[in-house]
């Protein structure tokens, strides 16, 4: 493999406003009650501080994928030209192994596809570029792109690419977190680290 993929997440910039999930749904025909990404405003903080703070989450393509452990019949997979997992809806059983195994409910079900899943695919590295002053791709056949989700995060809060770009991007403790294995993903701390300025 050539270089793992994922996600980085900013909630700090995150301002909520859907385009990462509306622009996932356009580009993958998506139903509003089937999402690949969704944007959740989690709480934080506690009465009379309380605050909610949106978080855009989609598959984040695992090192140590948990769902393709899982899969009795091999239809979820990573590639290893960059580590996206991908599964193969001729292979699979709809037998929702993977939605328990996934830390973050990526995984959703199709009934009308006999209750087969699907998911997050980065748009396999060939995103539309189309969003808000984000030119198009010269060359979107070569793939190495970022997805549409990305193209489109109005505010930059959303961010996908190699691992080791990503974490280049990151705070200290949000790679710590990542590499100490305490999360899949990187994601931004939401309450900054005590004892910080």
């Amino acid at each position: 493999m050539s270089e793992q993929w994922t996600f980085y997440f900013e909630p700090d910039k995150c301002i909520g406003c859907h385009a990462c999930s509306v622009a996932c749904d356009v580009q993958n025909d998506r139903v509003d009650d089937d999402n690949w990404r969704e944007l959740r405003h989690e709480p934080t903080g506690s009465f009379p501080d309380y605050e909610e703070t949106a978080v855009s989450t989609a598959c984040f393509h695992c090192g140590d994928a948990p769902c393709e452990k899982v899969c009795p019949t091999g239809a979820i997979t990573k590639r290893d030209s960059d580590g996206i997992v991908t599964v193969d809806q001729d292979k699979c059983i709809g037998c929702h192994y993977c939605g328990w195994a996934c830390p973050y409910g990526a995984p959703t079900y199709d009934p009308d596809n006999d209750g087969k899943m699907s998911k997050c695919h980065l748009c396999l590295g060939e995103g539309e570029g189309d969003g808000h002053g984000k030119p198009p791709r010269e060359k979107p056949e070569e793939g190495g792109n970022t997805p549409n989700c990305v193209d489109n995060c109005v505010t930059d809060a959303l961010h996908a690419g190699p691992v080791s770009e990503m974490m280049e991007l990151a705070s200290e403790a949000a790679v710590k977190r990542f590499v100490n294995g305490s999360r899949r993903a990187l994601v931004e701390p939401v309450e900054p680290d005590s004892g910080g300025d």
